[in-house]
Protein backbone atom coordinates (compact mmCIF):
# COMPACT_ATOMS: atom_id res chain seq x y z
CA UNK A 1 0.00 0.00 0.00
CA UNK A 2 1.19 3.15 -0.88
CA UNK A 3 1.81 5.87 1.93
CA UNK A 4 -0.02 8.69 1.50
CA UNK A 5 1.62 12.17 0.83
CA UNK A 6 0.81 15.12 2.82
CA UNK A 7 0.89 17.95 1.69
CA UNK A 8 2.85 21.49 3.30
CA UNK A 9 0.46 23.85 3.81
CA UNK A 10 1.48 27.93 2.65
CA UNK A 11 1.28 28.91 6.56
CA UNK A 12 3.80 25.82 7.33
CA UNK A 13 6.33 27.62 4.55
CA UNK A 14 5.84 30.90 5.74
CA UNK A 15 6.94 30.10 9.05
CA UNK A 16 9.28 28.30 8.60
CA UNK A 17 11.41 30.95 6.54
CA UNK A 18 10.27 32.96 9.80
CA UNK A 19 11.47 30.87 11.70
CA UNK A 20 15.24 30.68 9.60
CA UNK A 21 15.44 34.49 8.86
CA UNK A 22 15.39 35.17 12.65
CA UNK A 23 17.34 32.38 13.44
CA UNK A 24 20.14 33.73 11.41
CA UNK A 25 20.22 37.37 12.09
CA UNK A 26 20.45 36.09 16.12
CA UNK A 27 23.69 33.85 14.91
CA UNK A 28 25.03 36.35 13.18
CA UNK A 29 24.44 39.23 15.55
CA UNK A 30 26.28 37.04 18.49
CA UNK A 31 28.89 36.56 16.05
CA UNK A 32 29.50 40.14 15.49
CA UNK A 33 29.00 41.06 18.95
CA UNK A 34 31.55 38.44 19.94
CA UNK A 35 34.03 39.98 17.12
CA UNK A 36 33.69 43.74 18.52
CA UNK A 37 33.91 42.67 22.31
CA UNK A 38 37.34 40.45 21.65
CA UNK A 39 38.70 43.00 18.89
CA UNK A 40 41.86 44.52 20.33
CA UNK A 41 43.38 46.26 16.93
CA UNK A 42 41.89 50.06 17.59
CA UNK A 43 39.16 49.44 15.44
CA UNK A 44 36.80 50.33 18.32
CA UNK A 45 37.73 53.45 20.37
CA UNK A 46 36.53 54.24 23.53
CA UNK A 47 35.77 57.39 24.79
CA UNK A 48 38.01 59.12 27.51
CA UNK A 49 36.22 60.77 30.55
CA UNK A 50 35.95 64.74 30.17
CA UNK A 51 37.37 66.51 33.09
CA UNK A 52 34.68 69.17 34.48
CA UNK A 53 36.14 72.74 34.52
CA UNK A 54 35.07 75.98 36.61
CA UNK A 55 36.04 79.16 36.92
CA UNK A 56 36.09 82.09 39.79
CA UNK A 57 37.55 85.35 39.37
CA UNK A 58 38.96 87.58 42.33
CA UNK A 59 39.81 91.09 43.55
CA UNK A 60 42.15 91.35 46.12
CA UNK A 61 42.08 94.81 47.91
CA UNK A 62 44.94 95.75 50.58
CA UNK A 63 44.00 97.31 53.99
CA UNK A 64 41.37 99.86 55.36
CA UNK A 65 42.80 101.66 58.62
CA UNK A 66 40.45 104.47 59.64
CA UNK A 67 41.68 107.08 62.09
CA UNK A 68 40.16 109.54 63.77
CA UNK A 69 40.87 112.10 60.96
CA UNK A 70 38.73 110.57 59.09
CA UNK A 71 35.99 110.47 61.84
CA UNK A 72 35.57 114.26 61.64
CA UNK A 73 36.55 114.29 57.58
CA UNK A 74 33.58 111.96 56.71
CA UNK A 75 30.59 113.07 59.01
CA UNK A 76 27.88 115.00 57.21
CA UNK A 77 25.27 117.07 59.06
CA UNK A 78 22.86 114.46 59.82
CA UNK A 79 25.31 112.72 61.63
CA UNK A 80 26.29 110.04 59.26
CA UNK A 81 29.92 108.84 58.21
CA UNK A 82 29.83 109.48 54.43
CA UNK A 83 32.26 107.40 52.77
CA UNK A 84 31.40 106.92 49.50
CA UNK A 85 33.28 110.36 48.39
CA UNK A 86 36.07 108.41 49.71
CA UNK A 87 35.59 104.96 47.16
CA UNK A 88 34.17 106.70 44.26
CA UNK A 89 37.48 107.13 42.19
CA UNK A 90 37.02 103.18 42.17
CA UNK A 91 33.31 102.98 41.27
CA UNK A 92 34.21 102.64 37.22
CA UNK A 93 36.99 101.26 37.58
CA UNK A 94 37.49 98.32 39.99
CA UNK A 95 37.28 94.89 38.74
CA UNK A 96 33.99 93.56 39.82
CA UNK A 97 34.94 89.49 40.51
CA UNK A 98 33.33 86.58 42.06
CA UNK A 99 35.13 86.99 45.27
CA UNK A 100 36.29 90.67 46.52
CA UNK A 101 38.12 91.27 49.09
CA UNK A 102 40.25 93.39 51.13
CA UNK A 103 41.85 94.35 54.65
CA UNK A 104 39.51 95.65 57.32
CA UNK A 105 42.60 96.65 60.04
CA UNK A 106 40.64 98.68 61.99
CA UNK A 107 37.98 97.20 63.90
CA UNK A 108 34.30 97.90 63.23
CA UNK A 109 32.81 98.62 66.23
CA UNK A 110 30.38 101.63 65.41
CA UNK A 111 30.43 104.91 66.74
CA UNK A 112 28.59 104.18 69.73
CA UNK A 113 31.93 102.48 71.38
CA UNK A 114 33.63 105.63 70.53
CA UNK A 115 35.92 107.80 67.85
CA UNK A 116 39.53 106.17 67.46
CA UNK A 117 42.65 107.81 68.51
CA UNK A 118 46.42 106.56 67.66
CA UNK A 119 46.92 103.01 67.74
CA UNK A 120 43.66 102.34 69.40
CA UNK A 121 41.37 102.52 66.34
CA UNK A 122 37.32 101.99 65.72
CA UNK A 123 35.84 102.16 62.39
CA UNK A 124 31.70 103.18 62.10
CA UNK A 125 29.64 101.16 60.44
CA UNK A 126 29.37 103.23 57.50
CA UNK A 127 33.04 102.05 55.76
CA UNK A 128 31.42 98.78 55.16
CA UNK A 129 28.94 100.46 53.60
CA UNK A 130 30.81 101.90 50.92
CA UNK A 131 33.16 99.18 50.36
CA UNK A 132 30.12 96.50 50.20
CA UNK A 133 28.89 99.12 47.51
CA UNK A 134 31.69 98.86 45.80
CA UNK A 135 31.38 95.08 45.37
CA UNK A 136 33.20 93.73 48.15
CA UNK A 137 32.00 90.51 49.83
CA UNK A 138 34.64 88.78 51.81
CA UNK A 139 36.62 90.59 54.35
CA UNK A 140 39.78 89.94 57.20
CA UNK A 141 39.56 90.75 60.73
CA UNK A 142 42.36 89.28 61.60
CA UNK A 143 44.70 92.11 62.12
CA UNK A 144 46.97 93.82 64.89
CA UNK A 145 44.02 95.75 65.69
CA UNK A 146 41.11 92.93 65.88
CA UNK A 147 41.31 94.01 69.73
CA UNK A 148 41.10 97.60 69.97
CA UNK A 149 37.91 97.38 71.15
CA UNK A 150 37.99 94.37 72.71
CA UNK A 151 34.85 91.77 72.38
CA UNK A 152 32.40 94.18 72.41
CA UNK A 153 33.82 95.46 69.14
CA UNK A 154 34.21 92.37 67.57
CA UNK A 155 30.31 91.65 68.59
CA UNK A 156 29.95 94.28 66.69
CA UNK A 157 31.86 94.19 63.61
CA UNK A 158 30.18 90.68 63.16
CA UNK A 159 26.66 91.30 63.54
CA UNK A 160 26.77 94.52 61.06
CA UNK A 161 29.19 91.48 58.29
CA UNK A 162 26.52 89.36 58.82
CA UNK A 163 23.50 92.10 57.60
CA UNK A 164 25.85 93.23 54.80
CA UNK A 165 26.20 89.26 53.67
CA UNK A 166 29.81 89.42 53.70
CA UNK A 167 32.02 86.34 54.69
CA UNK A 168 34.55 87.20 56.97
CA UNK A 169 37.30 85.37 59.16
CA UNK A 170 39.92 86.15 62.08
CA UNK A 171 37.99 87.05 64.91
CA UNK A 172 35.05 85.27 66.54
CA UNK A 173 32.24 86.02 69.39
CA UNK A 174 32.62 82.50 70.55
CA UNK A 175 34.70 79.67 70.04
CA UNK A 176 31.58 77.61 68.37
CA UNK A 177 31.48 80.46 65.69
CA UNK A 178 35.66 80.48 65.26
CA UNK A 179 34.97 78.91 61.59
CA UNK A 180 31.67 79.83 60.97
CA UNK A 181 30.14 82.58 58.04
CA UNK A 182 33.31 82.20 56.14
CA UNK A 183 32.29 80.04 53.17
CA UNK A 184 31.21 81.56 49.85
CA UNK A 185 29.86 79.66 46.71
CA UNK A 186 30.20 80.89 43.33
CA UNK A 187 29.96 79.31 39.83
CA UNK A 188 29.58 76.21 41.30
CA UNK A 189 33.01 76.54 43.82
CA UNK A 190 33.33 76.75 47.62
CA UNK A 191 35.73 78.96 48.50
CA UNK A 192 37.19 78.96 51.92
CA UNK A 193 38.51 82.35 53.68
CA UNK A 194 40.53 81.71 56.93
CA UNK A 195 42.69 85.11 58.78
CA UNK A 196 45.52 85.01 61.06
CA UNK A 197 47.36 87.98 63.09
CA UNK A 198 50.99 87.27 64.10
CA UNK A 199 50.45 90.20 66.98
CA UNK A 200 47.90 92.09 68.22
CA UNK A 201 48.11 95.73 70.20
CA UNK A 202 46.07 94.45 72.90
CA UNK A 203 46.16 91.86 75.04
CA UNK A 204 44.04 89.10 73.92
CA UNK A 205 41.13 88.06 77.00
CA UNK A 206 39.47 85.54 74.99
CA UNK A 207 41.63 83.07 73.40
CA UNK A 208 38.97 82.05 70.70
CA UNK A 209 38.91 86.08 70.07
CA UNK A 210 41.35 86.87 67.76
CA UNK A 211 43.19 84.33 65.27
CA UNK A 212 46.96 84.54 66.34
CA UNK A 213 48.66 82.51 63.79
CA UNK A 214 50.82 79.43 64.45
CA UNK A 215 51.32 76.65 62.36
CA UNK A 216 49.47 74.17 64.22
CA UNK A 217 46.47 76.06 64.60
CA UNK A 218 46.32 77.09 60.35
CA UNK A 219 47.15 73.11 60.34
CA UNK A 220 43.84 72.25 61.89
CA UNK A 221 42.16 74.63 61.02
CA UNK A 222 42.59 73.86 57.07
CA UNK A 223 41.96 70.13 58.10
CA UNK A 224 38.95 70.55 59.16
CA UNK A 225 37.29 72.13 56.32
CA UNK A 226 39.21 71.00 52.95
CA UNK A 227 36.85 67.82 52.75
CA UNK A 228 34.50 70.55 52.25
CA UNK A 229 35.61 73.52 50.01
CA UNK A 230 37.45 73.80 46.95
CA UNK A 231 39.35 76.77 47.54
CA UNK A 232 41.24 78.18 50.58
CA UNK A 233 42.53 81.30 51.00
CA UNK A 234 44.30 82.29 53.80
CA UNK A 235 44.81 86.05 54.84
CA UNK A 236 47.57 87.28 57.27
CA UNK A 237 48.53 90.06 58.99
CA UNK A 238 52.49 90.09 59.41
CA UNK A 239 51.82 93.15 61.71
CA UNK A 240 55.20 94.94 62.11
CA UNK A 241 57.11 94.49 58.97
CA UNK A 242 58.10 97.47 57.62
CA UNK A 243 60.05 96.65 54.17
CA UNK A 244 59.07 95.51 50.67
CA UNK A 245 61.71 93.11 50.79
CA UNK A 246 59.96 89.78 52.27
CA UNK A 247 61.56 87.90 55.15
CA UNK A 248 62.49 84.31 55.60
CA UNK A 249 59.95 83.98 57.63
CA UNK A 250 57.02 84.78 55.01
CA UNK A 251 58.85 82.64 52.80
CA UNK A 252 58.66 79.90 55.18
CA UNK A 253 55.37 80.59 56.02
CA UNK A 254 54.12 80.96 52.26
CA UNK A 255 55.25 77.35 51.30
CA UNK A 256 54.20 75.77 54.47
CA UNK A 257 50.72 76.97 53.43
CA UNK A 258 51.36 76.04 50.11
CA UNK A 259 52.27 72.19 51.25
CA UNK A 260 48.87 72.53 53.28
CA UNK A 261 46.86 72.91 50.19
CA UNK A 262 45.79 76.70 50.42
CA UNK A 263 45.10 77.89 46.69
CA UNK A 264 45.23 81.68 47.87
CA UNK A 265 47.84 83.65 50.42
CA UNK A 266 47.37 87.23 50.95
CA UNK A 267 49.17 89.09 53.03
CA UNK A 268 49.34 92.60 54.89
CA UNK A 269 51.94 94.43 56.43
CA UNK A 270 49.87 97.76 56.53
CA UNK A 271 53.17 99.66 55.68
CA UNK A 272 54.26 98.85 51.94
CA UNK A 273 53.57 96.30 48.82
CA UNK A 274 55.70 93.54 48.54
CA UNK A 275 55.90 91.48 45.55
CA UNK A 276 54.12 88.35 43.86
CA UNK A 277 54.65 84.93 43.26
CA UNK A 278 53.21 81.65 42.57
CA UNK A 279 54.02 78.67 44.71
CA UNK A 280 53.18 75.47 42.47
CA UNK A 281 49.06 75.41 43.01
CA UNK A 282 49.64 78.84 45.04
CA UNK A 283 49.35 81.99 44.63
CA UNK A 284 50.65 84.54 47.11
CA UNK A 285 50.87 88.36 47.90
CA UNK A 286 53.17 88.61 50.67
CA UNK A 287 51.25 92.71 51.42
CA UNK A 288 49.21 94.36 49.49
CA UNK A 289 49.42 98.01 50.96
CA UNK A 290 47.11 100.21 52.34
CA UNK A 291 44.02 100.92 50.59
CA UNK A 292 43.14 103.75 52.74
CA UNK A 293 45.19 104.79 55.67
CA UNK A 294 46.13 108.35 57.30
CA UNK A 295 49.64 107.54 56.90
CA UNK A 296 52.17 110.17 56.28
CA UNK A 297 54.88 108.39 54.28
CA UNK A 298 54.17 108.05 50.56
CA UNK A 299 54.97 104.29 50.25
CA UNK A 300 52.11 103.91 53.37
CA UNK A 301 49.91 104.94 51.24
CA UNK A 302 50.31 103.51 48.16
CA UNK A 303 48.26 99.81 47.53
CA UNK A 304 47.78 96.85 45.09
CA UNK A 305 44.49 95.92 44.18
CA UNK A 306 45.69 92.15 42.29
CA UNK A 307 42.88 90.77 40.17
CA UNK A 308 42.84 87.31 38.63
CA UNK A 309 41.12 83.92 37.61
CA UNK A 310 41.49 80.22 38.70
CA UNK A 311 40.53 77.62 36.76
CA UNK A 312 40.10 74.83 38.18
CA UNK A 313 39.79 71.04 36.69
CA UNK A 314 37.80 67.95 38.33
CA UNK A 315 38.51 64.51 37.02
CA UNK A 316 37.89 61.73 39.17
CA UNK A 317 39.94 62.28 42.23
CA UNK A 318 42.58 64.80 40.52
CA UNK A 319 42.19 68.29 40.51
CA UNK A 320 44.33 70.94 38.66
CA UNK A 321 44.74 74.84 39.50
CA UNK A 322 45.56 77.24 36.81
CA UNK A 323 45.66 81.11 37.18
CA UNK A 324 44.56 83.27 34.64
CA UNK A 325 44.71 86.72 33.69
CA UNK A 326 47.17 88.18 37.03
CA UNK A 327 47.09 92.13 36.67
CA UNK A 328 47.75 94.84 39.28
CA UNK A 329 45.26 98.04 39.81
CA UNK A 330 48.20 100.62 41.80
CA UNK A 331 45.97 103.68 44.19
CA UNK A 332 47.12 106.07 46.29
CA UNK A 333 45.26 106.77 49.81
CA UNK A 334 45.07 110.74 49.17
CA UNK A 335 44.30 113.43 51.65
CA UNK A 336 45.88 116.84 52.15
CA UNK A 337 46.17 118.54 55.85
CA UNK A 338 44.16 115.33 57.12
CA UNK A 339 40.93 116.48 55.00
CA UNK A 340 39.29 115.33 51.78
CA UNK A 341 40.39 111.59 51.74
CA UNK A 342 40.11 109.46 48.64
CA UNK A 343 41.45 106.40 47.51
CA UNK A 344 42.71 107.37 43.69
CA UNK A 345 44.12 105.12 41.23
CA UNK A 346 46.83 105.23 39.27
CA UNK A 347 45.18 105.29 36.22
CA UNK A 348 43.59 108.91 37.30
CA UNK A 349 46.75 110.87 39.56
CA UNK A 350 47.69 113.52 38.33
CA UNK A 351 48.23 116.42 40.79
CA UNK A 352 47.60 114.59 43.95
CA UNK A 353 50.84 113.11 43.76
CA UNK A 354 53.44 114.86 42.20
CA UNK A 355 56.02 112.22 41.01
CA UNK A 356 52.85 109.33 40.86
CA UNK A 357 55.41 108.37 37.59
CA UNK A 358 58.27 107.64 39.68
CA UNK A 359 56.19 105.57 41.98
CA UNK A 360 54.44 103.80 39.38
CA UNK A 361 57.88 103.03 37.85
CA UNK A 362 58.69 101.19 41.26
CA UNK A 363 56.20 98.88 41.84
CA UNK A 364 55.72 97.95 38.20
CA UNK A 365 59.50 96.68 38.67
CA UNK A 366 58.32 94.95 42.18
CA UNK A 367 55.42 93.28 40.67
CA UNK A 368 55.84 92.72 36.83
CA UNK A 369 58.05 89.41 37.46
CA UNK A 370 58.87 86.89 34.67
CA UNK A 371 55.85 88.19 32.89
CA UNK A 372 53.52 86.78 35.49
CA UNK A 373 51.85 90.13 36.17
CA UNK A 374 50.81 92.77 34.28
CA UNK A 375 50.36 96.25 36.03
CA UNK A 376 47.73 98.10 34.56
CA UNK A 377 49.42 101.42 32.66
CA UNK A 378 48.54 104.68 33.85
CA UNK A 379 45.91 106.21 31.95
CA UNK A 380 43.83 103.69 31.47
Amino acid sequence: MKKRKIKKTPFIVLLSLICIIFGSLYFFKGYFKKDVEDTDDGDVVNKEPVAKEYTVSFTLGGNVLVNSNMWYDTKSEDGKYDFNYVTEDLNDIMKKSNINFYFQQSIVGGSDLGLSSYYNYNSPFDVIDSLSNLGFNAVSLGSYHAYDKGINGIQNSINYLKEKNMIYSGVSDTLENRLKNNIITKNGLKIALLSYTTQTDEIVSENYAVNIYSDELVKSDIESIKEDVDIIMVSIDWSNINTSEVTDEQKRIANYLSDLGVNIVVGNTSYTIQPIEVIGDTIVCYSLGNLLSGHIAIDSRISAMVDFKIKVSKLDDNTEIDFEDINVLLTYAYNTGNTNYKIIPFTKLSTELANYKAYYEKYNDLLSVDNLISVYPIGE
